[in-house]
């Protein structure tokens, strides 16, 4: 049995979906997968959450697959993505984030901002 999500961790995800608005074309059109409407506060073990990848011994978030969800809004630096320091592998491909900044997210390696409308700043250390 792996360990449950931790607390903070799944505020923050929660918090982070509150800040976004799904394209109303998210439920009519096909491509689409807005997984973020299954999060709740209902489960507390956000690792059972659809797109998010946590890891197996110490429950932390460590992959984020938001790809196709028909997201839009802005990832500004108060963003509650931030606190997911443990964060590897972001996926926002297909979304619409305009005025943006990626930062503060060290354990970042694998980054898809493909398709996203994304404008905005990225630490160099991730285009690496």
């Amino acid at each position: 049995m792996h360990p449950l999500c931790h607390d903070e961790e799944s505020h923050a995800l929660l918090q982070f979906k509150q800040s976004l608005v799904i394209n109303e074309f998210a439920f009519s059109d096909p491509s689409a997968y807005p997984n973020v409407v299954s999060w709740d506060g209902e489960s507390r073990d956000c690792c059972s959450w659809d797109g998010v990848d946590c890891d197996r011994d110490s429950g932390h978030v460590i992959g984020l697959d938001l790809s196709s969800s028909f997201l839009y809004g802005s990832i500004d630096s108060n963003s509650t993505l931030f606190p997911l320091v443990h964060l590897r592998r972001l996926n926002l491909a297909a979304n619409n984030f305009k005025n943006s900044e990626i930062r503060n997210l060290p354990r970042l390696f694998d980054l898809n901002l493909s398709f996203s409308g994304f404008s905005g700043q990225i630490p160099a250390e991730i285009l690496e």
